[in-house]
């Protein structure tokens, strides 16, 4: 029996299957791609690999810095003094080494860690040296018609890491495939989607993964920057605010060494930090690398000794935890000139992954990748920025 409408017919009294949906045929996403420093890395260092194991050399040059580890301070009277450890090897006969007292010496011999020297060359007389202060190596002397002396010379160090395997697979029933949706069909859409978990999950492994090989199961894991980032760490103590000299002297060390095409991967905490030094030196980049040459937009920081530096905010960390030592108060100074991706099998959608008499379809985004770190000291970390 129908039903008997008496009253003007209502929105709410029509049959309800008959309404066209007012739906956005764009599908909003809460986060866009958001993985900078993958693309970065795509466009402007991808070497590919050829094994699972990636193996690379570094090499540096003679270090001519050392600190007197003497158990006390050296008298104007003695000749003979220890070095921290492991760095009596820097020297050899006849090198000149600058003193904390301003006096220079003359090295005699070396004995693991205990050097023997002449004192006083020059104006300076002997006095008393502090212990844990700074000896620097500034030349080497020798007498006319000397042999020729002792050799010494650097090693080449061999680093490694391993390539690891990424896969993120999606799948529908060939039901679902067939018919019409909002959004665009699947699983064109959900693929879209799914390339931009899978890049994200690259990029956080990049910055955060640690090396390793499960050889029982053959899983290999690909180390991060904050695996092979040891000397040039500043970490804040309390009350862990960012300031401009705290961030130039971060600067200063972090350009030391390796060339000045160096990145800030930063935390919104710290990119809004920068933002509140004076002088404006937090400015959107028209000079530098641009969107052109990275496919990132960049801002850049002008330091006082003149060194520019690229600035990537990452807005994803911003969920991570903002109390010390949280990864939501982490920034890295990456060297782009030596940094490089490399891929063993380069990111695809493999379609037909599923069993030959399955109804669905089944595809994945795999891949195999590694990154390359040539000279750890190229590189800083920040750490444990809360406020400013």
């Amino acid at each position: 029996m129908p039903t008997i409408l008496t009253d003007p017919v209502s929105d709410v009294d029509i049959l309800q299957e008959r309404r066209v949906v007012d739906m956005d045929p764009v599908i909003k996403q809460l986060e866009p791609d958001d993985a900078p420093f993958t693309v970065m890395l795509s466009r402007v260092a991808s070497r590919p690999a050829k094994s699972q194991k990636v193996e690379w050399l570094s090499d540096e040059l003679m270090p001519r810095l050392t600190t007197l580890d003497n158990g006390g301070n050296v008298l104007s009277g003695d000749t003979t003094f220890d070095v921290a450890t492991g760095t009596g090897a820097y020297f050899r006969p006849a090198d000149i080494l600058r003193m904390s007292n301003g006096e220079n010496v003359k090295v005699v011999s070396v004995s693991t860690d205990t050097v023997t020297v002449v004192r006083s060359i020059g104006d300076v007389a002997a006095s008393t040296i502090t212990d844990a202060t700074d000896i620097i190596k500034i030349g080497n002397a020798s007498a006319e018609g000397a042999t020729l002396g002792q050799i010494k010379m650097t090693q080449q160090v061999a680093d490694y890491n391993y390539c690891q395997i990424q896969r993120d697979p999606l799948g529908f029933t060939n039901t679902l495939i067939n018919s019409d949706l909002y959004g665009g069909s699947e699983p064109a859409y959900e693929a879209k989607k799914k390339l931009m978990e899978h890049r994200r999950q690259i990029e956080n492994t990049l910055f955060f993964g640690q090396r390793d090989l499960d050889t029982t199961n053959v899983i290999g894991y690909c180390g991060g920057l904050v695996d092979f980032i040891s000397t040039n760490i500043t970490t804040l103590t309390n009350p862990y605010t960012l300031t401009e000299s705290i961030f130039e002297t971060f600067l200063r060390s972090g350009f030391r060494y390796g060339s000045r095409n160096k990145v800030l991967f930063a935390s919104p905490l710290i990119v809004s930090a920068l933002s509140s030094f004076p002088l404006g030196k937090l400015a959107p980049d028209s000079t530098g690398p641009s969107v052109k040459d990275y496919g990132v937009s960049l801002q850049r920081y002008m330091s006082s000794a003149g060194d520019t530096v690229q600035i990537v905010t990452k807005r994803d960390w911003q969920d991570y935890s903002q109390a010390a030592g949280g990864q939501g108060t982490w920034a890295f100074l990456v060297d782009m000139d030596d940094v490089s991706m490399r891929p063993l099998r380069k990111t695809a959608l493999l379609p037909n992954r599923q069993a030959p008499d399955e109804d669905s379809v089944k595809q994945e985004y795999l891949t195999e990748y590694s990154l390359q770190v040539g000279i750890e000291k190229n590189h800083s970390i920040l750490k444990s920025v809360t406020n400013y």
